[in-house]
């Protein structure tokens, strides 16, 4: 007798047992178990007739009915314990098979003919045999299945990984559409079972709970299911980055330890003395790096880095201190301070960064670093006085990156190939200014950073000003900006024109000492990259104008213009198609024809699922108006015309504006009208 077997048998009641008529058992192939919680359980194979089953025990209980399907073997195992064998009938068909008790049931196929998920994905040209190699030795080393780890290092993508799921196992697979509709479902099982047994409900109607597995549970298990839920389960299997990020989202662990901590706060201060002063307080809490405030402190960086957003927020509210992260340009509240720790917490941000604690009427700066996951971090800090107390701004900035001598190539997210054509050729220029251009936090020092990857070689002298360093090159000399020490754009630039330079980047050309000294050194075979605040490339011309530099010059050392912005990109699992109205397409458009194309034309808005957070968004794409200056606009600029003119011709030369750009990602499903209007602006204005 199988350990199943054993463990229904000796779960028996055996007053219940009695109750039945031994002979029924035989004919109708079900053995009841016992009553629990209002339920009478009864174990039955898959081709038992449930209907006439539970007819029959109606009769004599009073309890709903609730079925556990065994194998057909192994009911006759069961039934065997009771009965003689010859009063089994034989295993009935065509019976109601309780789609509830089952996992969707794959094709039949021979274990021979069940192809590995990764030779599966070479024999179909989508991995390459190096590919399969590298991602096998990261699974193992890292104890995550083939599939995800693929997935994870961008080798496939999620559709891929489920399509060659579903075909090699030939099992359903959670809809993207169900996990849309899982928060409101996810707490039906404890969080312990969830873990232990790989397994999260996706969905209910009160009398099946669909559950989303990594594989086909046990038996046992779903007995387990069965006696928690009161209700019948159906599994579908789905892939296990999908499993682990359903767990990240109603689960985190981050989320607990934070609670855990704030709780810790609450219960040292009951027991702080009143006598203390503030500033005793403080000082007892800075004196120790293990204390509360200080995992406080830990723990809201590196949720921070864990969330991949790019600035924290501890502002001043009315009822106390809050703490917000900017996550794919907006920001978002995250958790309340505990009001007895507030300034201890600005007061441990402030020692971090080396600044001034006793100061709280003048902005401060400071940078600090943090290692975490065998990454450093660099943080640049910023202190403003606000309503008599201190709001703190936290910059992220990337880990330090290496630039391998084969990895040349421009990355533009979101950009087309034209587009990155039209930047390799303004940087093959030997001198020459090009300039990005945006407002804060439109990855305009990303864009440099790309370009000067692709230029870094052993042959060219590369150096920076930059106020910070954001990300750290390999082979690239960076100077950092101190204000402080006399170091300022313009006086190191004249520096490093005696460092005997090939490429100079400067981080901003904030006025006309360092746009002088920028068009002096592009005129002396030198190319200069740097970014500039404009609404658009054209706009860019006029403003290099106003700050004092000559027509000519302009037009003489000015090689293109990357105008760009972000956008937050639609989540891909959970994105619904639509027509826009009227009204909607003309935000983005003035032209009447487009307008009435738009509207025929099925476009995308944003939903929420627990893969982007319920969002609705996930990334972001960048929205580029790249302007290559041509002899045409060299004219131009040196017979002072406006930038609209300027415009219209880099326009009729082939550049595409910032809202034709982002219209492109609207149309191509990639983003909203709605991201449109934030970020650009509704059309015509």
């Amino acid at each position: 007798m199988n350990a199943l077997i054993l463990r229904l048998k000796n779960s028996i009641d055996q007053k219940v047992l009695d109750s039945i008529d031994k002979n029924l058992m035989g004919q109708y192939h079900f053995v009841p178990i016992s009553v629990k919680d209002n339920f009478l359980f009864v174990a039955v194979s898959k081709n038992s007739n449930k209907d006439e089953i539970n007819a029959l025990m109606k009769k004599t209980f009073q309890q709903s009915i609730k079925f556990m399907l065994v194998g057909d073997d192994d009911l006759k195992e069961l039934l065997g314990s009771f009965i003689s064998a010859d009063t089994i009938a034989d295993v009935p068909t065509g019976g109601t098979d309780s789609e509830a008790q089952q996992v969707a049931k794959p094709a039949a196929k021979s274990s021979d003919t069940v192809s590995k998920l990764g030779e599966m994905l070479v024999s179909k040209g989508i991995l390459s045999e190096v590919d399969l190699m590298k991602a096998l030795a990261a699974s193992k080393r890292k104890n995550v299945p083939i599939g995800s780890t693929l997935f994870e290092m961008g080798l496939i993508s999620l559709d891929q990984l489920k399509n060659v799921l579903h075909d090699q196992s030939g099992y359903d697979l959670v809809s993207s559409e169900q996990l849309v509709e899982q928060k409101k479902f996810v707490n039906i099982l404890p969080e312990d079972f969830i873990r232990a047994n790989r397994v999260i409900p996706i969905s209910s109607d009160g009398k099946t709970l669909v559950l989303g597995v990594v594989k086909p549970i046990k038996m046992d298990i779903m007995k387990e299911i069965i006696y928690l839920t009161g209700q019948n389960p159906k599994q579908l299997l789905m892939t296990h980055y999908e499993f682990e990020n359903s767990l990240n989202t109603f689960f985190s662990a981050q989320k607990k330890q934070t609670e855990e901590i704030i709780e810790q706060i609450k219960t040292e201060t009951l027991d702080t003395e009143e006598e203390a002063t503030l500033w005793e307080q403080v000082d007892a809490e800075l004196q120790d790096s293990t204390g509360s405030v200080a995992k406080f402190v830990n723990q809201i960086i590196t949720n921070g880095i864990d969330n991949k957003v790019s600035d924290i927020h501890i502002e001043p509210r009315l009822s106390g201190y809050i703490v917000r992260y900017r996550k794919d340009g907006m920001l978002q509240k995250v958790l309340d301070v505990p009001a007895k720790v507030e300034t201890s917490v600005i007061a441990r941000f402030k020692v971090m960064a080396r600044m001034n604690i006793a100061e709280n009427r003048r902005p401060q700066d400071g940078t600090f670093s943090i290692s975490y996951r065998d990454c450093s971090y660099d943080f640049r800090i910023n202190t403003l006085p606000v309503s008599g107390k201190e709001k703190v701004c936290i910059r992220i900035l990337a880990p330090a990156v290496s630039l391998a001598s084969n990895d040349k190539e421009i990355k533009l997210v979101g950009a087309h190939e034209g587009d990155i054509q039209k930047v390799k050729q303004m940087v093959s220029c030997p001198n020459g200014i090009i300039l990005t251009s945006g407002p804060t936090g439109s990855g305009k020092t990303t864009t440099l950073y790309s370009v000067l990857k692709s230029l870094n070689d052993e042959s060219v002298n590369i150096t920076t000003i930059e106020d910070p360093i954001e990300i750290k090159l390999e082979g690239i000399n960076q100077s950092q900006i101190n204000a402080k020490a006399g170091i300022t754009f313009a006086s190191c630039m004249r520096a490093i024109l005696r460092q005997d330079p090939d490429i100079i980047l400067v981080g901003e050309i904030r006025d006309y000492e360092t746009l002088e000294i920028a068009i002096s050194a592009a005129l002396t075979g030198h190319l200069v990259l740097s970014t500039v605040h404009t609404n658009s490339a054209a706009a860019t011309v006029t403003r290099l104008i106003e700050m004092g530099a000559k027509d000519y010059l302009v037009s003489s050392t000015l090689s293109g213009v990357i105008a760009q912005r972000l956008v937050r990109k639609l989540c891909d699992d959970c994105k619904e198609e639509y027509y826009p109205t009227k009204e909607e397409a003309a935000m983005i458009t003035t032209d009447p024809e487009m307008i009435d194309k738009l509207m025929k034309t099925p476009i995308y808005r944003s939903k929420g699922c627990n893969k982007c957070g319920f969002q609705g968004y996930k990334g972001r794409l960048g929205v580029y108006e790249i302007m290559q200056i041509t002899k045409e606009i060299k004219k131009l600029i040196a017979q002072g015309a406006h930038d609209l003119e300027i415009e219209e011709s880099a326009v009729a030369n082939g550049m595409m504006t910032l809202h034709k750009s982002c219209y492109n990602h609207i149309v191509k499903g990639q983003t909203t009208i709605e991201e449109f209007v934030r970020v650009l602006g509704m059309a015509g204005e």
